[in-house]
């Protein structure tokens, strides 16, 4: 989707994989793992940015041992860390594409490509081929699906699975699975400070550019169910309320039940 009227894109040569976290011990080293694995079948040179943001957990020390040398002149993957003081997601994912272009200094920013997804998630295999093949047709944006982990039998899952059908031409946009050209995103402004919301904002903004796009569930990612997440109002806040709904009607089924009794 978006304009069609363009000559075909430059091919990627390389790629930036950009994971934000903020306290996530618990998760990171799975979702580093599950990339890791991602880039085994992929002939490109790959760069992991590791954006830790005003951590004071252990996530430094699950990262390190997965660091290694910033050499991108070979198709490997290199995890890398940048560490701060970020005000938001968002200025952490901006922060973390920065670095990618520092680590492709001699290559334009039309044939690099960045990938996005949160540290508390975890990829599936194909997930960077894909994205890759997706844009190689000729889209500049790749908006992925996700899935809470949690049994697909519990009523949690059922109802959250109500409100994202998962399936190609999804509407849902979500941070933990993303994927965009780097001209394309600097083109417009990169992402943007804000504590919630900025994938969906850079998304709108890419598409009213006449950004390609794809939405598509062939990359879904597992993110994690949690009920007490990094960000405010954030997917933790989502999977809170739907617990409440759950109660809520179970409640209102039993008074029924004792009603009629």
């Amino acid at each position: 989707m978006g304009r069609d009227d363009r000559g075909p894109l430059d091919a990627v040569r390389a790629v930036g994989v950009v994971v934000p976290a903020h306290n996530e011990e618990e998760h990171l080293g799975r979702c580093l793992t599950s990339l890791q694995a991602a880039t085994e079948h992929l002939v490109l040179p790959v760069r992991v940015v590791v954006v830790l943001d005003r951590c004071t957990d252990a996530s430094a020390r699950v990262v390190a041992p997965l660091t290694g040398p910033a050499d991108t002149s070979g198709a490997s993957v290199v995890i890398t860390v940048l560490e701060g003081q970020f005000s938001s997601v968002g200025a952490a994912r901006a922060a973390g594409t920065r670095s990618i272009v520092e680590a492709f200094p001699t290559l334009s920013p039309e044939v690099v490509w960045t990938a996005h997804t949160d540290a508390d998630s975890r990829v599936p295999p194909t997930w960077l081929r894909r994205q890759i093949d997706l844009a190689q047709a000729g889209h500049d944006v790749v908006i992925g699906s996700v899935e809470p982990d949690e049994p697909v039998e519990a009523p949690s899952y059922k109802l959250w699975l109500e409100g994202h059908p998962l399936g190609e031409g999804h509407s849902a946009v979500h941070g933990a699975n993303l994927g965009v050209r780097m001209s394309n995103l600097f083109s417009v402004g990169n992402f943007r400070d804000l504590r919630l919301g900025e994938d969906v904002d850079a998304v709108e903004r890419l598409k009213a550019s006449g950004a390609r796009w794809t939405a598509t569930d062939t990359t879904r990612v597992m993110t994690s169910a949690r009920r007490e997440g990094r960000v405010p109002d954030g997917f933790s806040a989502y999977m809170r309320e739907m617990d409440r709904r759950i109660d809520v009607a179970r409640n209102s089924a039993a008074k029924n039940v004792s009603g009629t009794e």
